[in-house]
C-alpha cells in the first residue's frame, strides 16, 4: 500500500511538471550571436563607438627633472687647458631631463593610470588633455615591477 501511494505521488508530480513546462510555451528567444567582422571596414567600424566614448580619457603625461652634468674630465688636463683655456668647460652644468608618455583618466576625481618608467625620478609631472588643457599632477602610487603608476590631478574640474 505504501509503495502504491509513493508511486502515485511520483506520477502526479511528473505529470504536473510536464504540464507546466508545456503550458509555459516556447523558451524565450536567445540574443542573436555577434558576428565576427569580415572586412577591414567592418573591423574599423566596430571600434568607432568605443573610441568616441573613451578618447577624452586618454592623456599625455609629461615629466621633468633637473640633473647636474659632471665636470668635463678633459679640463683637468693641462694639455687641453692650454688650447681651450678656462671657458667654463669644467663648471658643472644643469640640464632638464624630460619624459613623455600616455595615460588614462580612470576616475572623475582626477586619478590617472600611466607607466612607471614615464614618471620615475621626475620632480614635476603634468598631464595634457586633447583639448590642450594642462594640469599638474602628483604621484600617488608606483609599482616598478608591473611598470604602473597612479597620478592624482591637482585640479580635477571639468573631467567628465
Amino acid at each position: 500500500m505504501q509503495r502504491k501511494a509513493t508511486f502515485t505521488r511520483g506520477a502526479v508530480l511528473a505529470a504536473a511538471l510536464t504540464a507546466s513546462s508545456l503550458a509555459a510555451g516556447p523558451v524565450a528567444a536567445q540574443a542573436p550571436l555577434r558576428q565576427v567582422p569580415e572586412s577591414r571596414q567592418e573591423i574599423s567600424l566596430s571600434f568607432s563607438g568605443v573610441v568616441k566614448k573613451s578618447a577624452g580619457a586618454v592623456v599625455n603625461v609629461y615629466g621633468a627633472r633637473v640633473e647636474k652634468q659632471p665636470r668635463n674630465p678633459f679640463m683637468d688636463d693641462p694639455f687641453f687647458r692650454r688650447f681651450f683655456g678656462d671657458r667654463g668647460f669644467g663648471v658643472p652644468q644643469e640640464r632638464v631631463q624630460r619624459s613623455l608618455g600616455s595615460g588614462v583618466v580612470v576616475d572623475a576625481s582626477g586619478l590617472v593610470v600611466t607607466n612607471n618608467h614615464v614618471i620615475e625620478g621626475m620632480s614635476e609631472v603634468k598631464v595634457a588633455f586633447a583639448d590642450k588643457r594642462e594640469v599638474e599632477a602628483t604621484i600617488l602610487l608606483r609599482d616598478p615591477r608591473t611598470d604602473l603608476a597612479v597620478l592624482k590631478l591637482k585640479t580635477a574640474k571639468d573631467l567628465v
